[in-house]
């Protein structure tokens, strides 16, 4: 490990994570002014970031007024995330991100990251169009934002994953360890990511995820072992968002992922009744499902699955040949009538032949009276008709972490910071709520949480020489 001679302290910050959240922080901590070291516990840059879309969720950008959405605010981005979650998440972080979101994607965008109009969406259950597809996805915004970290001179330490945080006689967070190595330093800025990776972890604070069993998959990086809980509890942080994060639905018979199901199926519960609009946003639609049990069956018939091919959002799972190989291989019912389908699915008979019958008269008329669903309306009439179970069980980021203020400082549990400490990213865990707000909503906090503790913890350190 590097250090920097002539100071009573090897750094000002020490970062540890490199993903959107860390890479961030080290930038704006160095924009400050501050000595800055990284300290990443993979052997390259990037954490799940760098897996991620790079979605960027913010109100009142100037690529949105490109697009032609004008007189966006904060303010209205504030009500629908806090309506939307029936205010219970921490309203001042909330506020911050809302505040800061738009300020933050400028900064970003000039750096370098690219973001066009056309890349601008509705991102969730909202209409307004918040989201913001950067070109390249995730890996692009972790190559610019380390390209500046490299250019301010910045150092990095990869494949060393810190053991302990450490503190003087007054409880102050002053540098880390590493094995046998230590680095001191004026505050620390814990921007680990999640615990998605951490089977343990998943079992203890995300019971619902746990609950899917050998369903479940991660799609972030191997090195999200939640450290930053662990880290923080060994100094006293207190924990929020407990079973909390973002489950995508799956049909369990591949491990490819898709955000949307396709619009030709209809999705009942365990009543045979339908419950959503099946092509409700993947933000909420895991949540749906999880109230009906934690499970659900896509029901569709031979002419949609003949018909069935990949959609604009790609749908691997749901292309003619892989339907017919899986109910093939017994892994998706198929029968010759409803009801034997219905028992093999072991859902309500007569619920599931009322749903239906209502279903194709509502598509021989063209309109969804039950749930107005406006595309994909096919009628369920041609045997043989199959059955997919459906679960929320794809791990897309965990929602515990430690506490944090506005201004990012880690809270102990008595509600008070802890001096030194700062987090960012999915490390914090009083920013969402059991709604997610819609793509974009889980990597444009990391960069607007990672700019505001670099800063804050570079001006924190350098007053402790004034």
């Amino acid at each position: 490990m590097a250090y920097i001679v002539g100071m009573d302290r090897d750094y000002d910050v020490i970062v540890i994570g490199s993903g959107a959240a860390g890479l961030s922080a080290a930038v704006a901590a160095a924009d400050v002014g501050a000595s800055v070291l990284i300290v990443e516990g993979d052997k390259q840059v990037g954490g799940s970031s760098r897996l991620s879309g790079g979605h960027f969720y913010a109100a009142g950008t100037s690529v949105q007024e490109e697009a032609g959405v004008i007189g966006d605010t904060p303010d209205a981005m504030f009500e629908h995330y806090m309506t939307l979650n029936q205010w219970l998440v921490d309203p001042a972080v909330v506020r911050q991100y809302c505040d800061q979101s738009a300020p933050t994607f400028e900064w970003v965008k000039n750096l370098g990251v690219k973001f066009s109009k056309e890349g601008v969406y509705p991102s969730g259950v909202g209409s307004t169009p918040r989201g913001h597809q950067p070109e390249g996805g995730g890996e692009e915004v972790v190559n610019v934002l380390d390209g500046h970290r490299s250019h301010k001179g910045v150092e990095i330490v990869l494949n060393s994953r810190v053991s302990a945080l450490l503190t003087d006689e007054d409880g102050r967070v002053n540098g880390i360890s590493i094995g046998d190595d230590q680095a001191t330093c004026g505050a620390v800025i814990m921007a680990t990511g999640g615990f998605g990776a951490n089977p343990e972890m998943i079992a203890k604070y995300y019971p619902q995820a746990h609950a899917t069993e050998d369903w479940r998959w991660y799609i972030g990086s191997d090195g999200a072992q939640g450290d930053g809980i662990t880290l923080g509890e060994s100094v006293g942080a207190a924990l929020d968002g407990h079973d909390r994060g973002l489950l995508l639905v799956t049909p369990g018979f591949g491990r490819d992922l898709e955000v949307l199901l396709p619009g030709w199926l209809i999705l009942v519960n365990k009543e045979g009744r339908r419950f959503t609009n099946e092509s409700a946003p993947y933000s909420v639609l895991g949540g749906l499902i999880q109230n009906e049990g934690g499970h659900a069956y896509a029901v569709f018939d031979e002419t949609a699955r003949t018909a069935a091919k990949p959609g604009p959002i790609s749908q691997a799972n749901w292309v003619s040949d892989v339907l017919h190989q899986k109910a093939e291989e017994g892994r998706i019912f198929r029968k010759e009538t409803l009801e034997d389908l219905a028992a093999a699915m072991q859902v309500d008979v007569g619920g599931l032949l009322g749903t239906v019958e209502r279903y194709n008269n509502d598509v021989a008329s063209g309109s969804d009276t039950a749930f107005f669903k406006a595309q994909g309306l096919q009628p369920v009439t041609r045997a043989p008709f199959y059955g997919v179970e459906i679960r929320p069980a794809i791990v897309c980021w965990t929602g515990t972490g430690v506490r944090v203020s506005a201004d990012t400082a880690v809270m102990n549990k008595q509600e008070k910071p802890i001096p030194g400490l700062y987090a960012a990213g999915e490390t914090i865990g009083n920013l969402h709520g059991d709604r997610y707000i819609g793509g974009g909503g889980s990597f444009g906090p990391c960069i607007v949480f990672g700019k505001l503790a670099g800063e804050n913890a570079a001006r924190y350190a350098r007053a402790l020489n004034e």
